[in-house]
């Protein structure tokens, strides 16, 4: 304060704000010449008598503060206030409460008192609930209180008798003043805690005109109770460090907080932003719940927040690109609940896809983005969630959803995903041969900012379908392009189904969805699909899942024999690691050789360590 001294042509002075919470009686000495005074917004809770006295021109004080306390060591104040006139601009008493939000203008001197209970605007005790510790733990008490009186002391005691320190005991108490002496404050620790510290500690504050206490019970457990040992977690929403439980006790920590950025519970209370873990009967830990703690990582809390948007027919489309944007950080996945989120959105979009058409393609963006995902972060969120046979369920609707209104054929492809279908008269085909290619996409090419993980992807490719009415494969009249398989439909397809008229008239649907390799179906659980020495290996070549709609259901109307029902065509896939992927029709032993669907696919699959 001595700068203040040294101004003494200073007509006004501001200190609002300046976290003030103590002022010695002498710091304006010398600022004769002050008009206006303003010591608004501080923490000091009362004014030393005289420290004003050196102020001769004084005409207007402001020292409004949300510790002030009315006693009888402001009666001074009021005194001085109406003999000197000096004009007080909206400040008013905080404590007691039964002065509580009176103008100190307002106040008789006489209604300034000592003689009530000690009320301190400020007493924090922690720990400040009942404890549970084992013998040898170390124990800190922390107790602070706001500084109204110079005699003020904070005194420890155990059962009603005074605490002193004594090493031998292992017991330290260290005093200090904090907050720019606003508040008192006194630190006891007990190193080694022993079964006879059971019982009620007490911090109790002792002045002059008053006591004023705070008590929390604590229990020492002999070691030879059972109990859970310390134990840290790390896990999506961050680092907790579990401390040593009793056993049938259930432990609580705060969550996490997240440095900068809103958080996803900012207006919980800090009751609600808690995890949990419990200590079975056995000492053993338990079931735990972190749910009501954010996640750590950016694009994780983004991708919760995206999830718990209700959707609807007015937000569908721009939710749906806000999710596209998002995985276009799918390279950099490394959470499975990245791509459970992700999984549960497509399915929700999905619904929406009837009324807008672009959904479709948009759920195919996404999820061609998410093939862009590390392949052990797709195998963990199919292990927890069947997160990746979802998404490939969605996008089999898609389809499904097109040519059922009418539509004669639907196509939609992206840099990993390519979907085709069409609608198939059966008195007119004359055998279809459809091609899966890669090519050169202009539109769609300013993806270069992704970095697959996956050095057989090429971006500036994307896969496509092309469906000739023929049962020859021929080549493709397309610049630049390689295929990657070939699926022929031959003439006689339909032909086995009976030559009525209701046969040569009905109309068959064929969905053809093909990916560029086998990331969206991680092996889980089936042994056979996992190698030795904990490898496992997967498909790196284009899969193909093809249905043909139309034949079960009309036979069924037909009441046809159960023999004949077993003609649907549709595939399942032997992914048997083996030099070959084979795509086999179910039930085709009933059906001539010629009406069997020829795949031409060559099928490299090699080994892939998984960690």
């Amino acid at each position: 304060m001595e700068k203040y001294r040294q101004d003494e042509k200073c007509l006004e002075k501001d200190l609002s704000k300046n976290l003030i919470g103590c002022l010695h009686v002498d710091v304006f000495k010398g600022l004769t010449n002050l008009v206006k005074l303003n010591l608004s917004e501080n923490k000091f809770s009362s004014l030393s008598q005289g420290i004003f006295d050196s102020l001769g021109s004084l005409k207007m004080l402001e020292f409004d503060s949300p510790y002030l306390l009315c006693d009888c060591n402001l009666q001074w104040l009021v005194v001085w206030i109406k003999e000197k006139a000096i004009g007080v601009k909206e400040t008013r008493c905080s404590f007691p409460r039964s002065l509580q939000g009176q103008l100190i203008t307002s106040l008789r001197p006489e209604t300034l008192t000592c003689d009530a209970p000690l009320e301190l605007p400020s007493f924090q005790m922690t720990p400040s609930q009942h404890q549970i510790v084992f013998q040898g733990d170390s124990l800190p008490f922390q107790c602070m209180a706001s500084f109204v009186d110079e005699d003020m002391q904070v005194l420890w005691y155990q059962d009603g008798k005074m605490v002193e320190p004594d090493a031998t005991q292992g017991i330290y108490i260290e005093k200090s003043m904090v907050q720019n002496c606003s508040l008192i404050a006194s630190a006891l620790t007990i190193s080694n805690i022993q079964p006879g510290f059971t019982g009620n500690w007490e911090c109790r504050v002792r002045t002059s005109r008053g006591n004023n206490t705070r008590t929390v019970h604590i229990v020492v457990l002999e070691s030879s109770a059972k109990y859970c040992l310390p134990d840290r977690v790390s896990n999506n929403k961050g680092e907790y460090r579990w401390p040593r439980t009793l056993a049938g006790i259930t432990a609580y920590l705060p969550c996490k907080r997240q440095v900068s950025g809103a958080g996803i519970y900012s207006g919980s209370s800090a009751e609600e932003r808690r995890a949990w873990r419990r200590c079975d009967r056995s000492g053993q830990w338990a079931d735990d719940d972190y749910s009501r703690c954010e996640y750590m990582k950016d694009v994780t809390r983004v991708l919760y927040i995206i999830n718990q948007m209700p959707l609807n027919l007015t937000n569908a489309v721009q939710t749906a690109q806000q999710l596209l944007a998002y995985t276009a950080e799918a390279p950099n996945f490394s959470d499975k609940v990245d791509v459970i989120f992700v999984a549960e959105m497509i399915e929700k979009i999905g619904k929406f896809a009837e009324k807008y058409k672009e959904l479709g393609d948009v759920m195919v963006d996404i999820s061609s983005n998410l093939m862009l995902a590390d392949e052990r972060v797709l195998w963990m969120a199919q292990r927890e969630a069947r997160a990746c046979s979802r998404i490939v369920e969605c996008l089999q609707r898609i389809a499904v959803l097109r040519i059922s209104n009418g539509a004669l054929a639907y196509s939609t492809n992206s840099h990993n995903i390519a979907l085709e279908a069409h609608a198939i008269k059966a008195s007119s085909f004359n055998g279809m041969t459809c091609t899966l290619f890669q090519k050169v996409s202009p539109e769609r090419t300013a993806m270069a900012h992704f970095s697959p993980r996956d050095p057989d992807i090429n971006l500036e490719r994307q896969l496509s379908f092309k469906c000739n009415v023929t049962s020859n494969l021929s080549a493709l009249a397309l610049k630049n392009t390689i295929v990657e398989a070939s699926l022929q439909l031959p003439p006689s397809l339909f032909s086995s189904l009976g030559s009525s008229g209701q046969a040569e008239e009905a109309v068959y649907k064929l969905h053809l969805l093909a990916f560029r390799n086998g990331k969206l179906f991680p092996p889980t659980g089936n042994s056979t699909l996992l190698s030795d020495g904990s490898k496992r290996r997967s498909v790196v070549t284009p899969v193909i899942l093809t249905k043909i709609e139309g034949i079960g259901a009309r036979e069924k109307r037909e009441n046809r024999k159960p023999e004949r029902a077993q003609r649907e065509q549709h595939w399942k896939y032997d992914l048997q690691m083996t030099e070959k992927v084979q795509l086999e029709a179910l039930n085709f032993s009933r059906i001539s050789e010629d009406n069997k669907v020829y795949w031409l696919l060559e099928r490299r699959v090699p080994e892939q360590s998984q960690p």
